[in-house]
């Protein structure tokens, strides 16, 4: 399992946030974007599992339970065949800046980065807390009419309340104890991915020309999944705390978060003239034989 709780990355997000939020700020539009598909597939009657009264919805009609499987299967195939051409292409892009789960690790993080100021911490406790709440709520949407809230039984508003508790209370631990080890460990999506998009065009480029690399170490520190970023074409064999060894390829953990880059600008930003050597961008093509550090990957 990953560090819980990595001071050193904590210290260098808050740093980069306090110089630039591009990147998070595309992560709050792709997240709310995220949020509000998951939403509205059910809020507007393209398909629902009722588990409350079996008011099963698709395509706003009303159908039996396997009609209503049915276009649940065909949803979800629907929202995973556009992630799945989109990483295709950019690698894991949805797993850094589209996944609600990898999300809440953020969230997470923001409540160590805000430890010395206790108002600001309890505000990002509540943010995170709401996050999970409603992404939750959004999920619930599939199996359940909201309805259930106000038309409900006792019995069923306090189990449908106590479900959606309890599933929150999930989320909100998991922003604590597991955050991105759950990505690299058990992530089933991610796990997947790892395999059938690891040649994808457009990642993280290390490119030491025209400005060499300090070997500052600041990418490999701020990387939520421990990836060295600059040896990311590279099979190489790690071993855990317990002694048990993995082999892990880089390209195909990496989470296109771009953490790496904001932390190599950081370290750049005041040498004018220099270019970072590392930033988003078209990897050249991937090789069978393993490259060497210097050679994986860099693209002029």
């Amino acid at each position: 399992m990953l560090p819980l709780k990595d001071e050193d990355r904590v210290r260098l997000l808050s740093a980069v946030a306090k110089r630039s939020t591009s990147f998070e700020a595309i992560r709050v539009v792709t997240m709310t974007l995220s949020l509000a598909i998951v939403a509205a597939v059910p809020l507007m009657g393209i398909v629902r599992i009722d588990l409350w009264q079996g008011h099963h919805l698709r395509l706003q009609e009303g159908v039996d339970g396997i009609g209503a499987l049915k276009g649940m299967v065909i949803a979800l195939s629907i929202l995973y065949g556009f992630t799945f051409l989109t990483n295709m292409v950019v690698g894991r892009f949805f797993c850094g800046f589209g996944c609600p789960v990898g999300y809440v690790s953020r969230l997470g993080e923001k409540v160590d980065r805000a430890r010395k100021t206790r108002w600001l911490r309890w505000l990002e406790h509540l943010r995170g807390a709401g996050f999970v709440a409603a992404f939750v709520a959004a999920v619930m949407l599939w199996w359940v009419d909201p309805r259930v809230l106000l038309d409900g039984s006792l019995r069923a508003r306090i189990l449908t309340l106590g479900i959606w508790a309890a599933l929150s209370a999930g989320g909100f631990f998991h922003a604590f104890w597991w955050r991105f080890a759950f990505c690299v460990k058990a992530c089933p999506i991610g796990l997947y991915y790892r395999y059938v998009t690891s040649k994808a065009p457009v990642g993280i480029v290390f490119n030491e020309s025209p400005s060499k690399c300090i070997e500052c170490g600041a990418c490999e520190t701020i990387c939520p999944v421990d990836l060295d970023p600059k040896r990311l074409g590279e099979s190489l064999v790690v071993r855990d705390s317990d002694g048990y060894e993995d082999e892990r390829y880089g390209d195909a953990e990496c989470l296109r978060c771009g953490d790496c880059v904001a932390a190599c600008l950081l370290v750049f930003a005041k040498r004018q003239g220099e270019v970072a050597p590392l930033r988003i961008g078209r990897l050249t093509p991937h090789k069978h034989e393993t490259p060497t550090a210097n050679q994986s990957k860099i693209s002029a």
